[in-house]
């Protein structure tokens, strides 16, 4: 469904740009924006509960996922060559995102056992869509795009590993591993300028980015003889706030 509603916003964007007449006087491939500012990440908890590849460990049975939120920093490059469009380059930088698993009953008295965790960074490409004339201060604007999110510097917090040794399921530390993403993204932002004249330059810039992220989380542990594997479809889906600084060449 959320994929579908991205597909809707650029079934109805696009044609409206196909159809709309460009003067030659607006036209100018020289306008870029340089942005620098901070990444509020918020992941989504919703993923399946943490299982084993053939049968459901009962201890692990409906736990869900809590993902402790972030502050990192972003970056990005746009591409304006028209008053309403433009091509924009944001790199989010490395966001630090610890794990524990909810509703997790192996432990009387207690609902929770700190999990792990990861690193997650994201490069997005948008064509953004601006809704009012470069006269204007204040340049609201509507973006659609791709994103390619990285999952790394992920591992197993020590609190777990105990429990898998407790329970015998291995007697040698564990590896947890994630991959890497490709979804769609959008974003809802405004870049506001500081004034006229010199100032016009600089613009302060908010944005609400939604990101379509999802990967593999999977532990591994050794066994005798081999390894098992515990798994689940891990949906992060953030939203992130960007908040920063604008320069327009």
């Amino acid at each position: 469904m959320k994929k579908l509603g991205l597909a809707a916003i650029l079934a109805l964007l696009f044609p409206v740009l196909a159809s709309a007449q460009i003067p030659v006087s607006d036209v100018d491939l020289k306008r870029f924006y340089l942005r620098l500012g901070a990444s509020f990440v918020y992941p989504d908890d919703e993923a399946t509960s943490l299982k084993e590849y053939v049968l459901q460990d009962w201890d692990l049975y409906q736990t869900k996922w809590d993902i402790e939120d972030d502050t990192t920093w972003n970056i990005s490059g746009v591409w304006r060559p028209l008053p309403y469009l433009g091509l924009e380059m944001m790199y989010v930088g490395g966001s630090d995102h610890s794990l524990r698993l909810e509703n997790f009953r192996a432990y009387p008295g207690r609902d929770n056992i700190y999990f792990g965790r990861f690193t997650m960074s994201s490069a997005n490409l948008f064509v953004n869509w601006y809704m009012n004339d470069l006269v204007c201060l204040g340049q609201p604007y509507l973006g659609i795009g791709v994103n390619y999110t990285d999952f790394y510097d992920d591992d197993l917090n020590p609190e777990f590993q105990r429990y898998l040794m407790e329970k015998g399921m291995t007697n040698q530390l564990a590896k947890y591993g994630m991959g890497h993403s490709w979804g769609a993204s959008a974003q809802l932002g405004i870049d506001w300028r500081l004034g006229r004249g010199m100032a016009s330059s600089w613009m302060i810039n908010a944005a609400v980015m939604y990101t379509d992220a999802e990967t593999d989380g999977v532990v591994t542990y050794p066994t005798n003889p081999g390894y098992d594997r515990l798994y689940a479809d891990f949906e992060t889906d953030p939203w992130t706030l960007n908040l920063g600084i604008t320069y327009e060449f």
